[in-house]
């Protein structure tokens, strides 16, 4: 039984008889020890090397975490960003009031054909054409999601009196309204001038 527990017990720890052949070998052996004792101090210099390395890095995001504390330090004294946020919600609420609003791009279509032909019998302008097309916004710069422009295009008899004040009315408009095109056609009998006019629509959201 004690013979069967001393194998088992030294079959258990090879490794700790190793060690001991190796510190004897070691201090029997002047130039063994000089090569262990040059292995250890290179294995703790690189690993002294890489701690450096690791501390210089960490000191450089440190430092760059400062910096950027810094720059947002004003930010953060400032009082006057609320307030431009305010005065740059506002602008946009009154930018989009100003778009031809309707239920249905249908009706913005009829809304804009009714207003264009009451602004021209205003202005004893006999309308002879009047028809409105329309095409989606596809300029990088608009900033409201389902924009669509509207083109009318409309043809008058020519009466430069009554002209300018189909104009005037158009300038006027609470609405944004552009004349993109007008021609004069001063050979035809009478005399017409046909104008082309662009909107921008957008539906009107839905109150819940």
């Amino acid at each position: 039984m004690s013979g069967s527990t001393f194998d088992a017990g030294g079959a258990a720890h090879p490794l700790l008889m190793q060690w001991q052949r190796l510190r004897a070998e070691a201090a029997a052996n002047p130039r063994l020890r000089l090569g262990l004792y040059l292995i250890a101090g290179t294995l703790w210099l690189w690993l002294l090397l890489l701690a450096q390395d690791q501390a210089v890095a960490w000191r450089a995001e440190a430092d760059e975490a400062t910096a950027e504390l810094e720059r947002f330090k004003p930010l953060q004294a400032a009082t006057q960003w609320p307030q431009r946020a305010e005065d740059a919600r506002k602008h946009l609420e009154a930018a989009r009031a100003m778009l031809w609003a309707a239920p249905s791009q249908g009706l913005a279509e009829a809304a804009l054909q009714d207003t264009l032909r009451s602004w021209a019998e205003k202005a004893a302008l006999p309308m002879r054409e009047l028809n409105v097309s329309a095409a989606p916004v596809t300029d990088a710069s608009a900033t409201t999601p389902g924009l669509v422009n509207l083109r009318a295009r409309l043809v008058v008899d020519l009466n430069r009196v009554g002209l300018m004040s189909l104009l005037a009315e158009i300038g006027r408009s609470p609405k944004v309204m552009v004349v993109d095109n007008l021609r004069l056609r001063l050979v035809t009998q009478p005399a017409r001038a046909e104008l082309e006019v662009r909107v921008l629509y957008r539906a009107e959201e839905r109150k819940p």
